[in-house]
């Protein structure tokens, strides 16, 4: 028996599906509403853009003005990145120390990931077992009172090449001045080169000495760099500013002058360290002779960490 349709059969079948269409969408409209409610306030931003352009020039400022506005949690979007703004020391606290473990990652641009050599560092990497042992060697091993305090004749003659750099410049530079910043810099740079190597890593009137410092600084430059990527993740197969491939280059020259100090005090460690000669381990020393001891921490600290670990540093 052939049922033709009439025009009544189609009337209702277009009505229920119209109804069904409305109930749908109104079922997803509750849920974004429901989801969107448990998110603080914030500016509502641009299609796309999102809130980039409200930041405006001075986004410190922008960001006083929200927290008058909408309180101290504001729910910024940046690109198709959302991000939460902590405006007071309350709400720091109150995020930072009872919800520390939901908010102790980092979160890390693009630049920073290549290579993922960030895994092997205290300052970028994920929160856990790893993560302990290093914060743990650091605690003992470079932040301790004892460590502090031994350390000190090291600062007080790095402090004392600052001076003398200072005095020459002035004499050579009487009518010019002498920038200050530079030779700061490079002492800073230093006090952590022979805490952790033993040794000066620059030395301002030396070119070729300042080839580890000039690399470093212009990596760092490079990294901090707004990149349209961290603000719209779909676009970083195609780096279209480049930064992620000139961040590359730097990298591996970097990283490869710290292999050489590495390789060197191994070298130095081979021959009896007959070169090598300090009252204590540097932290080098304490990174190299490694053994772990828990289930989840390494057997040793891997070359490739060994050396991030160190540039970071």
């Amino acid at each position: 028996m052939e049922i033709h349709p009439t025009a009544e059969m189609l009337t209702w079948a277009v009505m229920a599906a119209a109804a069904a269409m409305v109930a749908l969408i109104l079922t997803r409209s509750r849920r974004k509403e429901e989801t969107t409610s448990r998110i603080p306030p914030g500016p509502p931003g641009w299609p796309i853009l999102g809130n980039i352009l409200d930041l405006g020039f001075k986004p410190h400022r922008t960001l006083v003005d929200f927290k008058n506005r909408y309180g101290p949690l504001v729910w910024l979007r940046l690109g198709s990145v959302n991000t939460l703004v902590v405006c007071s020391a309350e709400a720091a606290m109150e995020m930072f120390k009872n919800h520390d473990h939901s908010t102790c990652n980092r979160h890390l641009n693009e630049t920073l990931k290549i290579g993922g050599s960030y895994t092997g560092t205290i300052t970028l990497s994920e929160y856990g077992p790893y993560w302990r042992m290093l914060r743990r060697l650091c605690a003992t091993e470079l932040f301790s009172r004892k460590r502090i305090n031994d350390t000190a004749p090291l600062r007080r003659r790095c402090v004392d090449k600052l001076m003398k750099w200072i005095s020459d410049e002035a004499k050579e530079q009487s009518e010019n001045g002498v920038e200050l910043a530079r030779y700061v810099f490079a002492t800073s740079f230093n006090v952590i080169g022979n805490l952790m190597l033993s040794r000066d890593l620059v030395d301002p009137k030396s070119s070729k000495g300042n080839e580890f410092f000039n690399l470093t600084s212009e990596l760092t430059e490079l990294t901090g760099k707004p990149n349209l990527s961290d603000f719209f993740p779909i676009l970083r197969w195609f780096d279209l500013q480049g930064l992620k491939r000139q961040t590359e280059a730097k990298q591996v020259q970097v990283l490869d002058i710290v292999g050489s100090f590495v390789e060197g005090r191994r070298r130095q460690d081979i021959e009896g360290k007959q070169s090598h000669t300090k009252d204590q381990k540097d932290f080098l020393d304490v990174l190299m002779e490694f053994e772990g001891t828990g289930k989840d921490e390494p057997a040793k600290i891997s070359d490739r960490n060994l050396n991030t670990f160190i540039l970071v540093s």
